[in-house]
């Protein structure tokens, strides 16, 4: 390991392989050199990812399954200009480390960094390396530091969680449960008990799917009381399956990662990554594609010696995102009336589009409309007395 870098990354999740992966696409890896500092060594397939979009914008040889339906109330909709994707996080690492692989100017470190401070226009990483025997603590300074490591904030200051527990599930042989044709992304038909639920399933074929409880809550939910809704799912629908992989995480849904600008300070050498960077739409949690889209933009910006752009968003879509999840902290019964109603009176495809950010203030206006008024209302007055 050399004791100077051009840029350090770190993290090897999505955020930060994709910038590796965008820097050295656009040649800044030709004559530049790039550390990669990943704590975990046995990382594999540790996560699910999703997203829509109205094209591929490259061939994302990684992606496994799509669906251009979705069900909706038990009825499947087409979501054009909308296709649903779904990939392996172990397949997106392989995608990435054999697209970089032919690099010579990349290095690898397992460890973790344990503070970064920009003196003057280079910034001085301190890292602790895991070498299994022992610990070996080095100083490294490089030009950019990209950082996607865990958010340096307390739980109390999250106020609502994303969290879920899935199953990928598999029905006994030549017994079609599932139709492979359409995912369902929100199934509110489920168990709430007082908190917003939805079941998720995204069927690779009659026989295997990923079936998933989400919900959103202050709390947490338990790896145990979400296997127990899964099983009564199950059994209620006469799904006879075995589990053959657990997926179990939770994500926050909070405005206190939203970029206020749109660009770093010219003189800014240490730029966020992944969930510090805003990533998660925290009305959703979706974020894979946003990633994706903010290594490139970062890498051309690098190229051409631009300002480095920040995942900054509208402040409309900043402001409806807040008033949710106001609702949501308050009143988490009423999650399912605001997302049935939302369904109920747009196509799948409008009410993607309004979450992707892509709708105009008249759309916003006629979907806002059609839900519950007087409990937007009340909040949005609460919202500006405080």
């Amino acid at each position: 390991m050399k004791k100077s870098y051009n840029y350090i990354i770190q993290g090897a999740g999505a955020s930060g392989l994709w910038l590796a992966y965008w820097m050295h696409k656009e040649g800044l890896l030709d004559d530049k050199t790039l550390l990669i500092v990943e704590c975990d060594k046995s990382k594999q397939n540790d996560r699910t990812w999703c997203f829509w979009g109205d094209q591929m914008i490259q061939d994302l040889s990684f992606v496994d399954f799509s669906w251009s339906q979705v069900q909706v109330f038990g009825e499947s909709q087409r979501i054009d200009p909308y296709t649903y994707y779904h990939c392996r996080s172990e397949a997106f690492y392989t995608f990435v480390k054999n697209a970089i692989g032919s690099s010579g100017q990349i290095d690898w470190c397992f460890g973790r960094v344990t503070s970064n401070s920009q003196i003057g226009g280079r910034v001085s990483v301190d890292i602790q390396i895991d070498n299994d025997a022992s610990v070996e603590s080095l100083n490294v300074v490089t030009d950019w530091f990209f950082g996607s490591g865990g958010a340096s904030v307390k739980s109390s200051e999250i106020g609502l969680w994303q969290s879920f527990v899935g199953w990928r599930v598999k029905s006994k042989p030549g017994v079609s449960l599932f139709n492979s044709d359409a995912c369902t992304l929100m199934d509110f038909g489920i168990e709430q008990t007082g908190k917003t639920r939805f079941l998720y399933v995204l069927p690779f074929s009659g026989e295997e799917a990923l079936i998933e409880v989400t919900q959103f809550d202050k709390e947490i939910l338990g790896l145990e009381e979400g296997q127990r809704l899964l099983q009564e799912i199950c059994d209620k629908r006469g799904w006879d399956i075995s589990v053959i992989e657990l997926e179990n995480n939770a994500i926050p849904m909070s405005s206190i990662f939203d970029a206020l600008e749109r660009f770093y300070a010219p003189d800014k050498r240490i730029v966020s990554l992944g969930v510090m960077a805003g990533a998660l739409k925290p009305t959703t949690g979706y974020g894979f594609l946003r990633m994706m889209q903010h290594g490139r933009s970062i890498a051309l910006a690098l190229k051409n010696n631009a300002l480095i752009p920040t995942l900054y968003r509208k402040k409309r879509f900043r402001f409806y995102d807040d008033l949710l999840l106001r609702i949501l902290q308050k009143h988490p019964n009423r999650g399912k009336q605001i997302f049935d109603q939302l369904f109920q009176h747009q196509s799948a495809s409008n009410v993607l589009r309004f979450l992707n950010e892509k709708t105009n203030l008249l759309q916003e206006i006629m979907i806002f409309s059609r839900l519950p008024k007087r409990l937007f209302l009340r909040t949005l007055f609460a919202k500006w007395m405080n």
